[in-house]
């Protein structure tokens, strides 16, 4: 009898070993998909007035943001002009360089203040 509850015993510890290792091995799966979409940056766009023009190093300061610029774009630009820049995304890198209107760009900084009022 004693044989037969040892053997029983032993069997309830090799499944529940069993278990606890097949949910650790499972768990950083799971886990996995999450980070992965975490890690995925979304593209940042900056609006502002030009502050300085590097034609050296490609370079333009909006906002207090150093961004890199391609050259055929930066030969467009002039310092205090009001830029929409689309950055790629994670960087400092512009995809997109586009020249605003001033009455655009005030447009557009009034609504996100005027939305928080309500």
């Amino acid at each position: 009898m004693k044989r037969v509850i040892s053997l029983i015993a032993v069997l309830a510890l090799v499944c529940f070993t069993t278990m606890v290792f097949a949910a650790d091995a499972a768990a950083p799966a799971a886990a996995a998909p999450a980070a992965a979409k975490a890690d995925v940056a979304k593209a940042e766009v900056v609006k502002g007035k030009i502050t300085k023009i590097d034609t050296a190093a490609n370079t333009i300061v909006v906002k207090g943001k150093t961004i890199t610029v391609k050259a055929e774009d930066i030969a467009t630009l002039k310092k205090g002009e009001m830029v929409k820049v689309t950055l790629a995304a994670g960087t400092m890198n512009a995809d997109k360089v586009e020249v605003v209107k001033a009455k655009k760009m005030k447009k557009a900084e009034e609504k996100p203040a005027e939305k928080k009022a309500e």
